[in-house]
């Protein structure tokens, strides 16, 4: 009597990632994050205008509502600011899709290579303290799954420019949180044009950040795609090449 015994088989750690394009969230991250760079710019415009008027007055304890034309600057700029947010929450929105749909690939690409699990790729960027660096790990987890080994390949490739857009993410994060608190709790020109300062800063790096963001998506979704379609020997290339 025959007998046959049934092996175990461990499941692999790609187990449910599945290899799908990133072309088409990438374009979607690229658009949205120069829609960004755009309120951004508008943000500025508005808060230079209203800062303008508000360091010609001379008194800086003086009530905010006593400046004449105060109030339609104000409103432009918090108009201006409520974009910002609309976008902001668009953009992070569809930028973590982007960046799970890469992290899903990067299992299939290179399983059981990664420091922290999938799940984390959304869920990092909320918890406090964790999202000031899990992400940044994950990207560079995902860039080193990403790409080929050709012989034009540098060994580490990416650090560089992650590095520069996560160290701008993070600075934009502090003094926007610094020039809003202080921006909303100020009633008197002095305190209000310091909030302002700050919150100008903080567009001036965001500015700066998003256009890395743009460069970071399309050089890891080209990455993406040629080591999807011609393997992990492919030379890479330029995005758009």
């Amino acid at each position: 009597m025959n007998t046959s015994t049934t092996h175990t088989v461990a499941p692999s750690p790609a187990y449910l990632a599945v290899l799908r394009s990133p072309i088409g969230l990438g374009l979607a991250t690229s658009l949205l994050l120069g829609a960004v760079i755009v309120t951004d710019v508008l943000s500025l415009a508005s808060g230079v205008h209203l800062y303008d008027l508000l360091r010609g007055m001379p008194d800086a304890q003086a009530a905010l509502w006593t400046v004449p034309g105060v109030e339609e600057r104000l409103r432009y700029y918090n108009l201006s600011g409520l974009l910002q947010r609309v976008l902001y929450l668009s953009t992070g929105i569809v930028y973590v899709c982007w960046l799970y749909r890469l992290r899903d690939n990067a299992e299939v690409f290179a399983p059981g290579t990664h420091r922290r699990g999938r799940g984390w790729t959304g869920w990092s960027w909320l918890i406090p303290v964790v999202n000031l660096w899990f992400p940044r790990r994950i990207t560079l987890d995902i860039w080193e799954a990403s790409r080929s080994t050709g012989p034009h390949s540098p060994d580490r490739p990416g650090r560089g420019l992650i590095n520069l857009w996560w160290g701008f993410w993070v600075a934009q994060g502090f003094v926007a949180l610094a020039g809003g608190a202080v921006y909303d709790m100020a009633e008197s020109v002095g305190p209000t044009n310091a909030g302002l300062g700050l919150l100008m800063v903080a567009d001036v790096l965001d500015i700066v950040c998003a256009v890395l963001a743009v460069r970071l998506v399309r050089t890891l979704t080209h990455m993406q795609h040629i080591k999807a379609r011609y393997g992990s020997t492919a030379q890479e290339g330029e995005p758009g090449s």
